[in-house]
Order: C-alpha cells, then sequence, then structure tokens
C-alpha cells in the first residue's frame, strides 16, 4: 500500500501491433563510387617505390610456393588496376592530365594560369570516365 501510494498509478504497457512488410524501411545501401575507386587505385599505383626492381625480389618458377595471402593478392589487383587507369589518364591531354594529378594530391603545382583548375578538372573527369567506362578491364566497376 505504501509502495502505491509513493509512485502512484503504473500506467499500462502501450499497445502493440504488426508491422506490414511495405512500412519497414530497408537499410539503403550506398553503392560506391566507382570513379573513387578506380582513382584511389591509381594513387597508390603512382606512389608506390617501384625503384628495387633487383634480383633480391624475384623468384624462380621452382622457388614458388602456392601463396594464399589474399591481402597480397588484392593488394597486386588494385596496382594493375591502377596500371589500367595510368594508361588512360597518359592519353588525356596535358591540361586534362595535370587537373587529375592536382586532384589526387600526385602533383601540388598548377602550370595553367591561363586556364581555371575547377573547369578543367570538370572536363577531365568527364572525359577520363567515358573512356574508364569504355575499357574492357574497367567498365565491370561501373556496372
Amino acid at each position: 500500500m505504501i509502495l502505491a501510494t509513493t509512485f502512484g498509478t503504473i500506467p499500462s504497457a502501450p499497445q502493440l501491433r504488426r508491422v506490414r512488410r511495405e512500412e519497414v524501411s530497408r537499410p539503403a545501401f550506398d553503392k560506391p563510387d566507382p570513379y573513387a575507386q578506380l582513382m584511389a587505385c591509381w594513387a597508390d599505383y603512382m606512389r608506390v617505390d617501384d625503384r628495387d626492381l633487383g634480383s633480391r625480389g624475384m623468384k624462380l618458377a621452382s622457388d614458388a610456393e602456392e601463396d594464399r595471402d589474399v591481402h597480397a593478392q588484392q593488394r597486386i589487383a588494385d596496382l594493375r588496376m591502377g596500371e589500367t587507369v595510368n594508361a588512360m589518364v597518359d592519353s588525356l591531354t596535358m591540361q586534362h592530365r595535370w587537373a587529375i594529378y592536382k586532384s589526387q594530391g600526385i602533383a601540388s603545382a598548377w602550370r595553367f594560369p591561363n586556364a581555371r583548375y575547377e573547369d578543367v578538372l570538370t572536363d577531365a573527369r568527364d572525359d577520363l570516365e567515358k573512356k574508364l567506362r569504355n575499357n574492357v578491364a574497367t567498365r565491370l566497376q561501373f556496372s
């Protein structure tokens, strides 16, 4: 009795109802931007230290064992994709190439004082994306 007078009356539990399937919101899957992924692979490819081309890193075919390191295999696949993107970037005009370099942090200076960087970057991205969509190795990223 004392407990009921101290806390007052306890309200009843809210009524629950079954929710229809259509009313439940599904979590939205944000598909990553394929252009951004390809540019990340290209930036990694451009920053790789490839000065050590000696025989220390080479293996003979008989010495090679089955490597199952998935991280190393993914790194190799990303570098190959970066090499493909590099070929597409190299096929752009000089202004477009420098705009892409500057946007990814490969180059820090803008060498074209008569051109506006933002406009050239927009055109360069459009041209590069068109080439990447048409390339055999990179078109699957956009599907």
